[in-house]
């Protein structure tokens, strides 16, 4: 338990001590409505009515439909906020109390318990999709002393726990927890965070009665819990959408290694079937080297042959590791990747009549998989040359410039259209005919998420550059 934890469950227990002194106070019912709403407060109050109705019934439309146990928790929570408000009007507001006359103080506790219990189930499975570990067992804890306190209630006709320590304080240790632990808050986090926090505030003030030392009668609850509704709406709607697009993303990338994977196997077989042969060529320079003692010129005519065929063995070698990518880490140096990027390119792609270079202003090193940084330039030198045979660039040039913390890739094909400068890192967007629009959505993947860099592109009417920025990984 951390110190953080240990401190919040400190003062909930002093609280919960100081309850226990002015429990007569805390336990005493009032009796007849004592609060009166006019027109608008009345007007206001029901519009809020529709719009928690309207939230339930979304949630609950979604939850049969997609199954997801978020939204029928949510619903749950929003339903038993709806007959909380309908049951806390008919007991202390005029003229509610004459209109829903549901008034029984048993509920009024039942409800208030339900809520919590809903509200803890719905927090748990929506921080669940943030990984946050550490806070299951602390929702598990809260959700067995409320299911106690239920229990009491039913058998003392009033609650006992959530008198003495209101609901809105193990609301406000779970949300703050979350916001403790998580380290990556996305807009959907915000928006779960600033809903129940401004019910929590508001429920804060009704408690403590400092929103009757002010004199105001206006259905401020009732406005924060229909707030709260849509705002909480949104987040699972939003967050969801985030979800998918996560899952989009995972399938890409497993597509892509896939398809590398299969490439890999193939070349694998190839570069089996080839070891004989290349083995019997070498064993008979050997012999020839032999035979041909004093001849200088056949000498060196076999050591050019046995270059020839050490460059075609590495050359099998490096097309086996690049198109059979493990997801194993380590420190590489660029100019060193870069290079093999080269070969790959210039042996696997049809570059003739492209000049492709590499300048090394300052060489530095980067921390993960090789073979995936080595697709990023394969995949930039790729695109560079179809824009090139499509556009019938001539003098067509690709420069790859290293300079720390950046890698630029330049090329001469025209440039990149201003309406789709937007739009080429996304999936499965291309302008190219029979592509499937994944190659830049991969490169932009790879360094971002995967080395942790930033890329960008500048573009004119002579060519465009890729900017591939490690600055945050140095």
């Amino acid at each position: 338990m951390s110190k953080h934890l240990k401190l919040k469950l400190s003062l909930i227990t002093v609280l919960f001590i100081v309850s226990l002194f002015y429990s007569k106070e805390l336990f005493l019912v009032s009796e007849g409505a004592i609060h009166q709403f006019d027109q608008i407060d009345i007007i206001v109050a029901s519009t809020c009515f529709g719009i928690i109705t309207s939230s339930t019934i979304y949630n609950l439309s979604l939850y049969l439909f997609t199954k997801h146990t978020i939204h029928l928790y949510y619903a749950l929570a929003q339903t038993s906020a709806l007959f909380f408000l309908i049951n806390l009007d008919s007991l202390f507001i005029i003229p509610f109390d004459t209109i829903f006359g549901l008034k029984s103080f048993m509920l009024f506790n039942i409800l208030q318990i339900f809520m919590l219990i809903f509200s803890i189930l719905f927090l748990e499975s929506f921080f669940r999709t943030y990984r946050i570990k550490e806070l299951k067992r602390l929702t598990r804890a809260i959700l067995y002393i409320a299911f106690f306190d239920l229990l009491l209630t039913f058998i003392f006709s009033r609650s006992i726990i959530s008198t003495l320590i209101p609901i809105f304080i193990p609301i406000w240790l779970i949300l703050s927890e979350a916001f403790r632990l998580t380290s990556e808050k996305d807009l959907p986090f915000y928006f779960i965070t600033i809903g129940w926090s401004i019910v929590l505030v508001t429920v804060a003030f009704e408690y403590t009665g400092l929103l009757a030392l002010t004199g105001i009668t206006f259905p401020f609850l009732h406005i924060s819990i229909a707030f709260e509704s849509v705002l909480l709406s949104l987040a699972i709607a939003y967050k969801f959408k985030l979800l998918e697009e996560e899952k989009q993303k995972q399938q890409t990338i497993m597509l892509q290694q896939s398809r590398l994977a299969n490439m890999g196997e193939m070349i694998s077989i190839i570069a089996h079937q080839w070891k004989q042969p290349l083995n019997f060529i070498s064993f008979g320079l050997m012999n020839l080297k032999r035979q041909l003692r004093g001849n200088d010129k056949g000498l060196s005519d076999i050591k050019k042959l046995n270059k020839q065929l050490q460059y075609m063995s590495s050359t099998m070698e490096d097309f086996r590791n690049f198109y059979n990518p493990t997801k194993e880490k380590d420190d590489f140096l660029l100019s060193s990747s870069c290079e093999k990027s080269i070969m790959i390119a210039t042996n696997s792609l049809d570059l003739i009549d492209i000049s492709l270079t590499l300048k090394v202003v300052k060489d530095f090193s980067l921390f993960g998989n090789v073979n995936e940084f080595q697709q990023v330039i394969l995949n930039l030198i790729n695109n560079a040359k179809d824009a090139f045979e499509s556009r019938g660039i001539e003098d067509a040039t690709i420069e790859i410039l290293i300079d720390k913390p950046r890698v630029i890739i330049t090329d001469n094909a025209g440039g990149i259209s201003k309406k789709n400068l937007d739009k080429i890192f996304g999936m499965y967007f291309s302008t190219k005919k029979g592509s499937d629009g994944i190659g830049l959505y991969i490169v932009k993947v790879i360094v971002e998420k995967e080395l942790k860099g930033e890329i960008e592109v500048e573009t004119d009417s002579t060519g465009c550059s890729f900017i591939l920025s490690f600055s945050k990984t140095q």
